[in-house]
């Protein structure tokens, strides 16, 4: 079996990369990765290292997350030519965020005119 793309979507239910050295030598030369889920699912040292690889060269990859995400940002995608990483903001597109708002305030009316059913509430 070989993969041409592989788009990443997976329930985190343990920790540790779920995409590996393993997974990533069944992707055929050329092969994209897209990672827009949850940082750590993919290891990314062994992304980074088949990105590099001449052999069996991934033509590139995308990740909007990482296994770590703070100020100090640090990954061993960080700098190659073939890797497009972005903050965490895949899902941030306009109508995204214009959903996003609508349904909020659609959720405050409905809380300010007593009609809490199907709004999601967290009591402390």
């Amino acid at each position: 079996m070989t993969l041409d793309d592989l788009r990443v979507f997976v329930a985190v239910c343990r920790t540790g990369s779920r995409v590996g050295r393993a997974e990533l030598a069944l992707m055929r030369p050329g092969s994209i990765l897209l990672n827009t889920f949850r940082g750590g699912i993919v290891d990314e040292q062994a992304l980074a290292d088949a990105l590099r690889n001449p052999a069996r060269p991934l033509a590139a990859a995308a990740v909007d997350t990482f296994a770590h995400e703070h100020a100090a940002f640090t990954s061993a995608l960080f700098g190659l030519p073939n890797a497009l990483l972005t903050p965490h903001v895949a899902g941030m597109t306009r109508r995204a965020m214009t959903e996003a708002a609508l349904r909020c305030a659609d959720n405050i009316a409905a809380l300010l005119a007593g009609r809490p059913d199907g709004v999601p509430v967290v009591a402390p």
